[in-house]
């Protein structure tokens, strides 16, 4: 056969994969441009956010930008002391809005977590409004059960109270080592469970005509207490990460990158060779690795 007889075909191929990469590469960036729904679930400006893991970072940034943003919020940890350091802080800031505390240690929680549904009840019966935004953003270290089993069981004892009057959302913090990286594979793991978690539970809620969303934020490297990194364009802080997190939402898409400059980095996840991106991942754990040892030591 000669070989012009394959240009043609050849050519059709090439044509089709650029035709889907653009369209890949555009639908993930045209995300970015669109209008958050997220006041739908605050019409009336008396509605609740549940944060977890909201004494630092993240969480703390989430419960921030939802304060500003009209929504009363209730903050999960599990130091009583902090959390009612951080929600008198809150409420000095933002004071037009209610803030309450919830107190739950995930690590061994058993049939207490069906607790967390009674406690936000009589906080809603005292204060007024109703829960319609969840955060499972409490995560770490490397333990199944605060990094997966406590958002599956704190997620499932809220649905209910989720999907009452005008619905919900529920957002699940996820990250770029769900793709699976070196010295990092237990955590590494539970991010995996929290992206195929999502996607299970949207098309559940879709199924069953649940009025709740389901959204997974995956994120990269952010500053939070505890880790000796520079913010900057490509390292936010918790309230810049979580201000971006909740323009997505509405954004139509089960899990999404919430920071734009998050996803520019990500995209070389796509185009790079896995073996390639092991090879840099590795250097940079390792060398954090080593880091952390040290410090271990001196202390």
């Amino acid at each position: 056969m000669d070989i012009s007889d394959w240009q043609k075909p050849l050519s059709y191929i090439g044509l089709a994969t650029i035709a889907y990469t653009t369209f890949k590469f555009t639908r993930s960036a045209t995300t970015f441009l669109l209008r958050s729904s997220l006041n739908k679930y605050n019409r009336t400006k008396t509605n609740w956010a549940l944060v977890t893991g909201a004494s630092d970072g993240i969480g703390l940034g989430f419960c921030e930008e939802l304060c500003a943003r009209g929504f009363n919020v209730l903050l999960h940890g599990r130091n009583r002391e902090k959390l009612a350091r951080r929600a008198g802080a809150l409420s000095a800031q933002f004071p037009t809005r209610k803030v309450s505390i919830i107190v739950r240690d995930v690590v061994g929680l058993t049939a207490d977590v069906d607790g967390i549904s009674e406690e936000v009840r009589a906080i809603l019966a005292v204060e007024g409004g109703k829960l319609a935004v969840l955060v499972n953003n409490v995560g770490g270290g490397r333990t199944i059960a605060m990094n997966a089993g406590f958002m599956a069981q704190i997620t499932r004892v809220l649905l209910p109270l989720l999907e009452t009057g005008d619905g919900g959302v529920v957002l699940n913090v996820s990250s770029i080592s769900a793709v699976g990286m070196p010295y990092i594979s237990i955590y590494a793991a539970t991010k995996g469970f929290v992206d195929s978690f999502t996607k299970a539970l949207e098309a559940e809620c879709k199924a069953e005509r649940r009025k709740v969303e389901i959204l997974g934020l995956r994120v990269g490297q952010v500053k939070t207490a505890g880790f000796d990194i520079e913010a900057g364009l490509f390292v936010p802080d918790g309230r810049t990460l979580a201000s971006a997190g909740l323009n997505r939402v509405g954004c139509g898409r089960v899990i999404v990158w919430a920071y734009f400059w998050h996803w520019l980095q990500g995209l070389s996840f796509d185009i790079l060779p896995r073996s390639m991106l092991m090879m840099i991942s590795s250097k940079k754990l390792m060398a954090l690795k080593k880091e952390e040892e040290e410090k271990a030591k001196n202390r």
